[in-house]
């Protein structure tokens, strides 16, 4: 069964990290950190960083290649990226997590 998160793009997300909601990742342990396959629409796979950090309150955070992966699909704030999970695919494989940009449509002044 798949499962998915969407977000809006803050200047945080573009610049730090990818901040996620505790929910996204319920089942990881706090205080842990893991390297996750994300494919996207292209096909291409990306390997982000996630690590919860210890404690209640705290979101799991998404690094590594997600710097690579804003860049190459040019990500700005205000894009949508919808992150989906299925539990039913092989994990073995990796590749158990989907990631697509929904891109603002606003033009960006000079």
């Amino acid at each position: 069964m798949e499962k998915s998160f969407t977000k809006k793009l803050n200047d945080i997300d573009i610049e730090r990290r990818l901040l996620l909601s505790e929910n996204c990742i319920k089942d990881f342990p706090r205080g842990h950190e893991a390297y996750l396959k994300f494919k996207d629409e292209d096909g291409q796979v990306w390997t982000f960083r996630c690590r919860v950090p210890p404690g209640g309150g705290s979101k799991p955070a998404l690094s590594g290649d997600w710097f690579l992966f804003v860049r190459s699909k040019h990500l700005k704030v205000g894009d949508v990226i919808v992150i989906a999970l299925d539990r039913e695919k092989d994990q073995a494989a990796g590749e158990q997590f989907t990631i697509k940009v929904k891109k603002t449509t606003s033009t960006t002044r000079k």
